[in-house]
């Protein structure tokens, strides 16, 4: 198994009931009293944001910083790509998906940690997924990707290797009424003959 295609599985906690209201009331003290304070222009209110940084800190330490990023991806999980299948390793063993035997196929690489938005923040390197369709049951499974490197070549396996394979089975949702019969190659062509980008901050088929 090549450990350049596998990559660690995100999940994203439930917080209990409590949490969430705790958290809550702390976005609540954090940005009313501070919008309060910019509109007014009464700069004591405005201290609510140095009060809210230090209750988030508070917040995530005695909830084990079980909501930050780092938790999120774990570290005895993970999700592995080749040519034939998709393997899911969980509870020590693999539970296989080929690629033949899927249906609705939606592929997201958004991004490497560290990876700059259009609006100025970073992305966490968490947001990448894949979903699918397997025996009537839908799947969806975040992953990480760490830096550029690992970004990029499973970038070009998708497009080399896995993406041309799917569309030819049409495993991929259609992306039209008349480009499904175009081949792989044809729809290339045809995408950069009319100014089609499907690649924009991702590789996106759906």
């Amino acid at each position: 198994m090549s450990d350049k295609l596998t990559f660690p599985i995100v999940i994203h906690p439930n917080p209990t009931k409590t949490e969430r209201i705790l958290s809550l009331l702390l976005v609540a003290f954090i940005f009313i009293p501070f919008s309060y304070g910019v509109f007014t222009s009464q700069g004591f209110y405005c201290l609510s944001l140095p009060f809210g940084i230090f209750g988030i800190l508070t917040y995530n330490h005695f909830t084990d910083y079980k909501f930050t990023s780092s938790k999120a991806i774990q570290k005895n999980k993970f999700i592995h790509f080749n040519e034939n299948e998709v393997k899911i390793w969980e509870d020590e063993e693999y539970v296989f998906y080929n690629w033949d035997d899927l249906e609705n196929i939606e592929i997201n690489i958004i991004a490497f940690e560290g990876k700059w938005k259009d609006d100025d923040g970073r992305y966490d390197g968490i947001e990448n997924y894949i979903s699918f369709t397997a025996q009537g049951i839908n799947h969806k499974h975040l992953f990480y990707v760490h830096t550029p490197k690992e970004f990029n070549f499973l970038w070009d396996y998708f497009e080399k290797i896995i993406l041309p394979k799917l569309y030819v089975s049409k495993r991929i949702k259609d992306e039209s009424v008349i480009i499904p019969f175009l081949d792989y190659t044809e729809l290339q062509k045809f995408k950069a003959k009319y100014n089609i980008n499907r690649y924009t901050d991702f590789i996106h088929f759906n």
